[in-house]
């Protein structure tokens, strides 16, 4: 019985299990999604260890190093040392009493250009990559100046030629010099061409410099015409070199010679010079800082014999009497109209007319001359019945401008005195001054005897105050008296 009814329960379990439906079963969870893979961190550089044991100083060799500073050039200051292990850069640190200048270096040399003479000091720093300093390797620097001067020059060279002329001077402040094997002192004088070295100082405490240079010849030459004794003649001098030659050179005269203020001209020197009268010969000598740079000799001859100009002979003077007639023209009405008179009213203005006159005239040289005209000319007036007498008085320069044969051709210029002699009116008696210009034209006629005809352009006083401008033509006769040629 048991058994019967274990087995239906059974089948009834089973039968309940296969009718279940299905959501009652427990669904089956999904596998997690893979985490993505982190991104990769670049290396940091490690750093340093620190470091156990401080570098060492550069290793420079220690005691004075001595630089020369030469002809007006900074001295080339160049050092170098081993790389220091571990340094990545340097320091140096440039003092020159209380200047001090820190330059930093990325390799381990050191360059400068210095030209304050004198002692320095140079301290060069090891540098690491965390920027520790090494202890400094300290070095004394002299720079000693050697100054060059150039025959004739009172300046010093500001930088070296390629050579010196013979009479450069040279010197180092404090310190002996000397030049080639020749004697050393406080200034050393180039006296020979050649290739030399040049050495200052040396001496028990002092410092030792030495620098090559070049010493070339001076041509002093002369192309020189004959020059006359006791007479003062400027020859030219050619003074030449590879090397630079100055402005103040030293003239010397040899035997009877008179020297001038030379002049310092391209290429050479121009000398006045003044041989004595009974010199038998004579020359000249360069030289510069005490050493001869040449010599020119002159080629002396006897002066030329004076030239005497004979006395004139004797002259005389020339004269022109003349009459002429002619008539005067004056502007008689306008702004402008002639101020003869002084009249108020306009009809009193004097107008033209003929005249007459006389002429004199003084000739002292061929060509220049001074001539008198005194002349009466009756005009009329303008707005009425009447005549008026004006006399008319003048000085004039004459010049001859043209004598071809019988035809001449003079300029005028002079001054006008113009008086009214007449009443009218308004027009009063009254003088009136004036300038002319103007020219006359001449024909000889016969010996002494000449037709002259003249035009001349009068400026007097206007009523307005302005100025009239008048005209005045003439005709006339001419006589000369005395020295006729003087026109030949």
């Amino acid at each position: 019985m048991i058994h019967e009814m274990g087995a239906r329960a059974c089948v009834l379990g089973c039968a309940l299990l296969a009718s279940a439906p299905a959501w009652a079963a427990p669904e089956p969870k999904a596998p997690p999604a893979p985490k993505a893979a982190a991104e990769p961190k670049p290396p940091t550089a490690p750093k340093p260890a620190p470091r156990t044991k401080p570098m060492t100083a550069p290793k420079i060799v220690t005691g004075m190093r001595t630089f020369v500073a030469f002809a007006g050039q900074p001295a080339a200051i160049r050092l170098a040392w081993s790389p220091v292990v571990g340094a990545t850069h340097y320091r140096a640190r440039w003092s020159s009493g209380a200047n001090v200048v820190d330059i930093d270096l990325t390799r381990p040399t050191f360059e400068r250009a210095e030209a304050l003479a004198g002692q320095h000091v140079l301290s060069v720093f090891a540098i690491d990559a965390n920027g520790i300093e090494s202890p400094p390797a300290d070095l004394a620097v002299d720079v000693v100046t050697v100054s060059a001067l150039a025959p004739g020059s009172t300046t010093a060279a500001e930088a070296p030629p390629s050579a010196f002329a013979i009479g450069a001077k040279f010197a180092s402040p404090g310190l002996r010099c000397q030049l080639g094997s020749g004697a050393a002192g406080v200034e050393v004088v180039a006296r020979v061409p050649g290739a030399f070295g040049l050495r200052c100082g040396g001496d028990a405490g002092q410092p030792l410099v030495e620098v090559p240079v070049v010493i070339a010849p001076v041509f002093v030459k002369g192309e020189l015409a004959p020059v006359a004794r006791d007479t003062s003649t400027k020859i030219h001098l050619t003074v030449a070199s590879v090397g630079a030659i100055g402005d103040q050179l030293e003239i010397a005269a040899n035997g009877d010679l008179d020297l001038g203020a030379a002049e310092r001209v391209a290429g050479g020197l121009d000398i006045p010079v003044t041989p004595g009268a009974t010199a038998a010969s004579a020359g000249l000598i360069i030289r510069a800082n005490g050493v001869e740079l040449g010599r020119v000799a002159l080629d002396l001859v006897d002066p030329p014999k004076p030239f005497v100009i004979p006395p004139p002979e004797a002259d005389w003077l020339a004269v022109d009497l003349g009459v002429h007639v002619g008539g005067f023209i004056p502007p008689d009405v306008g702004t402008d109209a002639n101020s003869l008179g002084h009249p108020i009213d306009p009809d009193d203005t004097l107008s033209a007319g003929p005249l007459f006159g006389l002429r004199f005239g003084v000739f002292p040289t061929r060509r220049v001359g001074l001539e008198l005209e005194s002349a009466i000319a009756t005009t009329s007036y303008t707005g009425r019945l009447g005549v008026a007498a004006l006399m008319i008085n003048r000085g004039q320069i004459a010049a001859r401008l043209v004598e071809d044969g019988r035809f001449g051709l003079r300029g005028l210029l002079g001054g006008d005195v113009l008086t009214t002699l007449t009443s009218g009116g308004t027009s009063k008696v009254g003088t009136l001054g004036g300038l002319h210009y103007g020219a006359a034209f001449s024909i000889e006629t016969r010996p002494g005897v000449s037709v002259r005809i003249e035009a001349l352009h009068v400026i007097t006083i206007a009523q307005d105050a302005g100025y009239a401008h008048c005209l005045e033509l003439q005709i006339g006769v001419v006589t000369r008296l005395g020295r006729r040629d003087r026109w030949k």
